[in-house]
């Protein structure tokens, strides 16, 4: 299931607690540091406007205002861009459902509302204020704000690109979106996966999906930390929710449970997802609960490369025989080499190290950046022979390279759809020397 602990319902939702849903494009970020336009949380007294041009900035706004009150969808995405000194200028993206914004972000991330509020703000209290308002719909495109009045911009933000979210109420909709998504072609990817949930699983994480697999989660607050959730691959969310849609259905008619599934307008992704459930019994949990998990897709990762050059699969055994035989007729039995191991892991696990073999024992490794030994490397040419041909016995994906003079391995790859995971082995090995 696709995270873990949140699965879909059977048995009258016995695992009712544990839901799905997963990632996209990063949210919000912060105006010049500072988090959008928002003043805070405690309303600020306004003044009157004692100006012709602050009187008529209130006319247009509320004109603008009137025209969004009557366009606006209830649920939508916007992009945002900070173009403030210094700022990035990198759109963010930001998503509403029923006036609240959903998608991960700041505290102080505006919804268009809020942005009118905090603009409304901003003239009362005498700020010098430009705002480029949307034609069609009325939401403010451009906001730049001198809040001092000493003729330097201190807020300068860019919204376009809004977009009615997408609602989801039955399978074949579902399914429909799920094609979308497919046509993406994404497989290499990172998110961010988020759960509220009145129960106690919860917590926020950044995944990051390689080739189709989760190669790491990440907690990024302590609820996370401790949670038992188990983000997967986005891909396992429409299989999750294919499941709602099948098995609850007589919950949902007896008014037990109500699910609400927002996609993602561009990639096609279940975006938000919200489950509202009374008088379940789930694992000792009784009573109301509901659960809200949101999916922010930052954007794509590099897949594994394989070598082109590599052996095609289903020749490796034969390949190796050569190869080998070729080492062996060479009857080099002093010499040194170069390993580099390709990980996600800690620099120092990396090397590269410099392999000394004497007699057809290693009897050094040394990493070649400085002094410190690093004997736990010490291999010889015969010992990575008998690892690749114990991984082919063993039927485990490898994708070797063999030096066309002594036959040696070059670039090893042990179980290839694993290393994107972090699981497999991949290392290379260079500058080989005789020694006489």
């Amino acid at each position: 299931m696709l995270f873990g602990n949140f699965r879909a319902p059977h048995d009258r939702l016995h695992h009712m607690r544990q839901i799905v849903i997963v990632g996209v494009l990063a949210l919000l970020a912060a105006a010049c540091g500072g988090g959008g336009i928002s003043r805070g949380t405690d309303p600020q007294p306004l003044s009157e406007p004692t100006t012709t041009r602050a009187l008529g900035q209130l006319e247009a706004l509320a004109a603008a205002r009137s025209q969004w009150h009557a366009a606006a969808p209830d649920d939508y995405t916007l992009t945002q861009r900070d173009r403030c000194d210094g700022c990035s200028g990198e759109p963010t993206t930001v998503a509403v459902r029923d006036g609240e914004v959903v998608s991960l972000a700041s505290t102080e991330t505006e919804t268009i509302e809020e942005l009118f509020t905090a603009i409304e703000e901003s003239i009362r209290d005498g700020a010098e204020v430009e705002v480029e308002y949307d034609e069609r719909l009325g939401y403010p495109r451009r906001v730049i704000i001198d809040l001092d009045g000493d003729g330097e911009t201190d807020i300068d933000l860019q919204y376009d690109g809004l977009e009615a979210m997408p609602i989801v109420e039955t399978l074949e909709e579902l399914l429909t979106a799920k094609r979308r998504w497919e046509a993406q072609g994404l497989d290499s990817y990172r998110y961010i996966f988020r759960a509220d949930c009145t129960c106690p699983d919860g917590g926020t994480f950044e995944v990051e999906v390689h080739d189709g697999r989760v190669a790491a989660v990440r907690p990024l607050d302590a609820l996370a930390e401790s949670s038992d959730l188990s983000p997967g691959p986005i891909e396992e969310a429409f299989t999750d929710l294919e499941q709602w849609f099948t098995d609850a259905e007589t919950l949902m008619a007896d008014g037990l449970l109500a699910v609400d599934v927002r996609m993602d307008p561009t990639y096609g992704y279940p975006r938000w997802f919200r489950v509202d459930a009374r008088d379940i019994d789930d694992d000792n949990f009784a009573g109301d609960f509901t659960i809200i998990v949101t999916v922010d897709l930052i954007g794509t990762v590099d897949p594994v490369a394989v070598d082109p050059d590599m052996d095609p699969p289903g020749n490796e055994l034969a390949s190796l025989t050569e190869a080998r035989s070729q080492w062996e007729a060479a009857s080099i039995t002093d010499y040194e080499f170069v390993v580099t191991v390709h990980c996600m892991c800690a620099e120092e696990a990396r090397g590269p190290f410099r392999i000394t073999v004497t007699d057809g024992v290693a009897v050094a490794a040394q990493r070649t950046t400085d002094d410190s030994d690093a004997v736990d490397h010490a291999v010889t040419i015969d010992e990575v022979f008998d690892a690749i041909e114990l991984s082919i016995l063993a039927e485990i994906e490898v994708a070797v390279t063999y030096d066309e003079q002594f036959g040696y391995p070059v670039d090893v790859v042990i179980d290839v759809p694993a290393v994107a995971v972090d699981g497999g082995s991949a290392f290379t090995i260079s500058d080989f020397r005789i020694v006489r």
